[in-house]
């Protein structure tokens, strides 16, 4: 079994709790845990639980989805409530996407936003955000400062999924160094809402950054309920949520009702969608 923390497979038996339930430890991180997994200590209904988190991040507000949750699924719990749900199950959802092997494509689309977080150096703080030409979200990094500097932390967290053949970027200059770390093979190619015409590959691609654009639109009214970030670290989960919504829960493939089996038990599941057999942490 895998170790619900750090993914590690280097757990082992570790006795049982007052209820006779198996407990592990695990060696890699030093924390325990039993044989339920990830939702041993909810009071809740599972099924209620996840019901909660998607229409969290169906763009309502904590307490629009606390007023729901009281409507429709009868259970009474502050919008404080809905909040630790979402935080610690995003969490969840992070370790479970990075067992999928994602097949990226090769021209990736590069942008940064204004965001707003608590305590930033600046007025505003920067979300920046790397995503393909199939309108799959790479990697995104909620950086204190627009400089080349973050800009080249960033890239480096697309690197270790992806090596692009053509990156598109604006016309900041904050990319031109950063970009270099992908090698010569690599393309960078400026353009903002006016297409530019590249040869690659024997073919001739028009490229802007509208996809990218797009996507930043979803990000501003996933974030409009929000009364600004409260720190980087939310900032990063919340973002990090919408991503995997974005990328695996939004298309019709996987059903919400599914997430609960999907990560309490080791189940064959469709490859390439969620991950493969014997991968679950969980």
């Amino acid at each position: 079994m895998r170790c619900i923390n750090c993914l590690s497979t280097k757990t082992v038996i570790n006795g049982f709790d007052n209820k006779c339930v198996q407990r592990y430890k695990c060696n890699g991180c030093g924390k325990r845990f039993c044989e339920k997994g990830f939702f041993a200590r909810f009071r809740h209904p599972v099924g209620k639980i996840i019901t909660a988190v998607r229409w969290r991040m169906k763009r309502w507000s904590c307490r629009e989805t606390r007023d729901e949750v009281a409507e429709v699924l009868k259970i009474i719990v502050s919008h404080v409530t809905i909040w630790n749900w979402c935080m610690k199950f995003i969490s969840i959802l992070v370790l479970w996407a990075s067992l999928i092997d994602d097949d990226y494509d090769k021209i990736i689309h590069v942008e940064e936003k204004f965001i707003r977080v608590r305590y930033s150096k600046d007025k505003f703080a920067y979300l920046f955000v790397a995503i393909d030409s199939k309108n799959k979200v790479i990697a995104t990094f909620a950086a204190n400062s627009r400089t080349t500097e973050s800009a080249k932390i960033f890239l480096n967290k697309v690197g270790e999924k992806i090596i692009p053949e053509i990156i598109v970027t604006d016309k900041c200059q904050i990319y031109n160094k950063p970009c270099r770390i992908f090698g010569r093979k690599t393309k960078h190619v400026k353009a903002h809402f006016k297409p530019e015409g590249i040869v690659h590959d024997g073919k001739i691609f028009l490229l802007s950054n509208n996809r990218v654009e797009r996507f930043n639109s979803d990000i501003d009214l996933f974030l409009h309920v929000f009364r600004g970030l409260k720190s980087f670290e939310t900032a990063e989960i919340w973002i990090q949520g919408l991503m995997i919504y974005h990328n695996y829960l939004k298309p019709s493939e996987i059903k919400w009702s599914k997430i609960p089996k999907m990560i309490t038990c080791q189940r064959q599941v469709i490859p390439r969608i969620i991950f493969y057999v014997n991968l679950s942490p969980f």
